[in-house]
C-alpha cells in the first residue's frame, strides 16, 4: 500500500533515519549517489545524504573522499553545531499545551499500541504522554533506528562535518534550525495524527526496508530509491511541498551562487532532495546546467 510508506519517506527525510552499507547487490555498482555539476572551471558535488548510518558503513568510496578532498566550501542542510540546539528547540515544539495528552488526542486504542511499541523497546511511554503525534513518532522511530545500531553521529552530515573542521574547510548552511523545526511545528493535526498512525503501521518493516534500500544506495541505483521515497508521498502532496519542493527551489539559488564563484564546493544534502522532477538534480538540469552521475572510478 503506498501510503503506507509515509513512514520511511519521512525517516530518511528528517528523521536521521539510516541507509547503510547492506549485504543485497544492486543494479549499477559502477555508480554512486553523488553528482557532479561544472560551470566555468567552478565545480559542485551533490551528495545525497543518509543522516545516520551504521559505524561499518565506512570507508565510503574512494570517489566521494577525492570529491570531498577537492571541495574548498562544504555546504549542509543546517550547521552542525546548532545541532544541540535542535534538538531542545525540537522537544520544545512538539510538547502540548497545557493540560493536553497524547492519548486524549489519539484516542486509547492508538495509545495503547504506542504504549506497547514503547515498552517493547524498552522505555515508559509515559516519556511521550505531553508530546504531540508526531513528536512520539519520531521518538518511537529514533528508539528503533537506535536499537538497529543506526547512528546520527556515524551519518554523512556529521562525518563530513567533523571532516570539513579537522581539514579547515569552510562550512555553510542551507537553512537555520529553527526553520527545520518549523518544518514539524507547523504540521497541521492532519498529518501529525497520520504520522504517528503510519508509523504504528510500518514500525516492525521499517529497518529492513532500509536495509533494502541500502544497496542501492551503495551502488547510485536511483530509480528504486525514488520510488520508495517518492511514493510515500502520493497522498499527502501538500507535505511533500513542504518538506520537499519548497526547499529544493529554495536551495537552487545557493547553489547556483556556489557555481558562479570560483571555489569548489560539497553540497549535503538528505537523498530525497536529490530525486524526482521537483528533484535539485532535475530542477538543475532544467535551468540550463549539466549535471552527471558520478561513478566509482578515481581521476587522478
Amino acid at each position: 500500500m503506498i501510503v503506507r510508506r509515509l513512514t520511511l519517506a519521512l525517516a530518511v527525510l528528517v528523521v536521521a533515519a539510516s541507509v547503510a552499507v547492506g549485504d543485497q547487490p544492486g543494479t549499477d555498482p559502477g555508480k554512486t549517489f553523488m553528482w557532479r555539476v561544472e560551470r566555468g572551471g567552478t565545480t559542485v558535488y551533490l551528495l545525497g545524504s543518509i543522516h545516520a548510518m551504521k559505524e561499518e558503513s565506512y570507508p565510503l568510496p574512494p570517489i566521494i573522499e577525492q570529491a570531498f578532498a577537492e571541495s574548498e566550501v562544504v555546504v549542509f542542510e543546517v550547521d552542525s553545531d546548532e545541532m544541540t540546539a535542535a534538538a531542545f528547540q525540537l522537544l520544545l515544539a512538539g510538547t502540548l499545551p497545557g493540560g493536553q495528552t497524547l492519548e486524549s488526542l489519539v484516542g486509547p486504542a492508538t495509545w495503547a499500541e504506542f504504549s506497547d511499541r514503547m515498552r517493547e523497546a524498552g522505555f515508559d511511554p509515559k516519556m511521550c504522554a505531553s508530546m504531540k503525534p508526531w513528536m512520539a513518532a519520531l521518538t518511537l522511530t529514533a528508539f528503533e533506528m537506535t536499537s538497529a545500531g543506526y547512528l546520527p553521529s556515524a551519518g554523512i552530515d556529521a562525518y563530513f562535518s567533523d571532516r570539513a573542521d579537522d581539514a579547515g574547510k569552510e562550512r555553510m548552511a542551507l537553512e537555520t534550525v529553527a526553520f527545520q523545526v518549523g518544518l514539524f511545528a507547523d504540521l497541521t493535526a492532519e498529518q501529525s495524527l497520520a504520522f504517528l498512525t503510519y508509523t504504528l503501521v510500518d514500525l516492525e518493516t521499517l529497518v529492513p526496508e532500509l536495509d533494502r534500500l541500502s544497496a542501492y544506495w551503495r551502488d547510485g541505483d536511483v530509480a528504486p530509491i525514488e520510488k520508495y521515497l517518492l511514493d510515500g508521498f502520493e497522498e499527502f502532496p501538500d507535505l511533500f511541498g513542504k518538506l520537499v519542493t519548497n526547499r529544493n527551489r529554495a536551495w537552487l539559488a545557493s547553489i547556483e551562487e556556489r557555481l558562479a564563484g570560483d571555489s569548489d564546493a560539497m553540497v549535503v544534502v538528505g537523498a530525497m532532495h536529490m530525486v524526482g522532477e521537483e528533484g535539485l538534480v532535475q530542477l538543475l538540469r532544467k535551468r540550463g546546467h549539466t549535471v552527471e552521475q558520478v561513478t566509482r572510478t578515481l581521476v587522478r
